[in-house]
């Protein structure tokens, strides 16, 4: 399936580079049908100004009005285009502890969010990449909803 890490070595050795990935997808088009801004316009394109993790995580302005009533409560980042693929339903999940969400994320109401406060965003992210978009833009995105 897709799902996977992306990460980076900056080494000083030779290495040979893997070969090209196999294309499973055939004609199967389930993650360009399912992208509410139709950030994936073809095969193995993804438009990446039009994808709802940009606006939610990238992007620093305000998220513009074209995209309103589309993100389907994802607050910070989507992952639709991954949940519809056949493939990841082959998927294993991890089982890294360092890659759990903080327990107090399952006990959140709406209200909650609406009213998240610096110190709670602090907490509950602490180790999250979800601090790359600061409580402001956190705060952002649940207000654009």
């Amino acid at each position: 399936g897709s799902f996977f890490f992306l990460a980076e070595l900056i080494i000083d050795l030779e290495l040979e580079p893997d070969g090209p990935i196999k294309d499973y997808c055939g004609t199967c088009t389930a993650c360009m049908d399912a992208c509410p801004t139709e950030a994936i316009p073809q095969p193995f394109v993804v438009d990446g100004s039009k994808c709802i993790s940009y606006f939610t995580i990238e992007l620093k302005e305000e998220i513009p009005a074209e995209v309103k009533g589309k993100f389907e409560n994802w607050i910070f980042g989507c992952d639709i285009c991954q949940d519809v693929c056949p493939w990841n339903r082959f998927a294993k999940p991890h089982h890294e502890k360092k890659f759990a969400p903080h327990s107090d994320l399952e006990k959140m109401k709406p209200a909650d969010w609406r009213e998240i406060t610096e110190d709670v965003f602090k907490k509950l992210f602490e180790r999250s990449a979800v601090k790359r978009t600061q409580l402001k833009g956190l705060q952002r995105n649940i207000a654009f909803q």
